[in-house]
């Protein structure tokens, strides 16, 4: 798992006038709205005894702690201390780590990291959204799958022919018969795009954990054919290293009408389900790593690419040792480092260990 990535926290609707806890990172959360509605993801361990502040209380633009009171605004800062006698300062130690908060499509973004927000990767964009002339959805799966297994599942054209047998026709992505592939410039991941007779599908993956897929095609009609586009951005949150929370975006711009919803969504809740079935019994469970012994073939060129990229977020420092949190879980809290942490010192809550790059 790794930090500096925008992650999905909940459903905009999820989170209403109450705290919520999310777990990310194998890490626990507390998300509140202030007094205006706006959204805040704050590192859940009190630095006082321990509480947890997704357990407590929302007091105007701050969350409460259940257990001593501490109260702690959307910047992490703790402004009122019940016990303080009037007038006496806080101590500036007295903070939690707060993390940069979007909100669009209906989703809850939080940036887990501490990188100032030049150097971020942007979240993916999904243009279709709310825009005439197509039909938007957002859709949550819960899948108990590695994140990186899951991120290259989403890269793989070719597993339909196999693993989605209504929808996919025999040697449909046969390269050099039927179809062709052409590896794509893409800023921020890698991307590609794969032919076969009237279907184009172009995917790639944006950043580590979000992925994003174009299929264009020929629709039989009564007068022939016409164009139609499904287009789908997904943004996966690891809860852990065994587990992600997907979050589907599905667009179309055609068959707009309400009465085709059901029958549309009803082959994507399909899909899905056929790919996490498939992927909760793949091995190994985590991630591939240099010394996994896979065969990779010429279609495979975008999954080499996505294990290159993922390197490299290990190499700059930004992965987390898991081996070392679950052996000392029990007695050390942990926090994923925000971007305050490289404006000020006295942080008390430890930041959460990580592998050191290889020389």
């Amino acid at each position: 798992m790794y930090i500096n990535e925008w992650y999905v926290m909940a459903q905009s609707e999820e989170l209403t006038d109450r705290p919520l806890q999310v777990k990310a990172l194998g890490q626990k959360f507390a998300l509140f709205r202030d007094s205006n509605g706006n959204a805040h993801c704050l590192a859940n361990v009190c630095v006082h005894r321990g509480g947890s502040l997704s357990s407590g209380k929302i007091k105007g633009d701050c969350l409460q702690c259940p257990y001593h009171g501490l109260q702690y605004d959307g910047d992490g800062i703790c402004r009122f201390i019940p016990t303080l006698p009037e007038g006496a300062k806080i101590p500036e130690r007295a903070k939690v780590d707060a993390y940069p908060v979007d909100e669009r499509y209906g989703l809850i973004f939080a940036f887990l990291g501490d990188l100032p927000e030049a150097e971020r990767t942007p979240i993916l964009e999904a243009p279709e959204w709310g825009q005439d002339g197509w039909r938007t959805f957002n859709l949550l799966y819960h899948w108990h799958a590695n994140l990186e297994v899951v991120t290259e599942n989403s890269l793989d054209a070719t597993h339909a022919e196999f693993a989605h047998t209504a929808t996919s026709q025999e040697g449909q992505f046969r390269l050099g018969d039927q179809a062709s592939i052409e590896m794509l410039d893409y800023d921020w991941g890698n991307s590609y795009v794969i032919r076969s007779g009237s279907l184009d599908l172009t995917q790639g993956h944006h950043g580590i954990s979000q992925t994003f897929g174009y299929m264009n095609f020929e629709m039989k009609t009564a007068d022939g054919t016409e164009p139609g586009d499904f287009r789908f951005y997904a943004y996966a949150t690891p809860v852990d290293e065994y587990s992600v929370r997907r979050y589907l975006l599905h667009a179309r711009n055609f068959y707009l009408g309400e009465e085709n919803d059901k029958q549309l969504l009803k082959g994507v809740w399909q899909f899905e389900k056929e790919d996490r079935v498939l992927l909760e019994d793949t091995r190994p469970l985590l991630a591939p790593n240099p010394d996994t012994r896979q065969l990779l073939l010429t279609e495979d060129q975008i999954i080499a690419q996505y294990r290159d990229f993922v390197s490299q977020r290990q190499q700059a420092g930004w992965r987390i040792d898991t081996e070392r949190v679950n052996a000392t879980r029990e007695q050390t809290v942990y926090a994923i480092p925000s971007p305050a942490r490289r404006e000020s010192t006295g942080w008390i809550t430890e930041e959460i260990p990580r592998i050191r790059p290889s020389a």
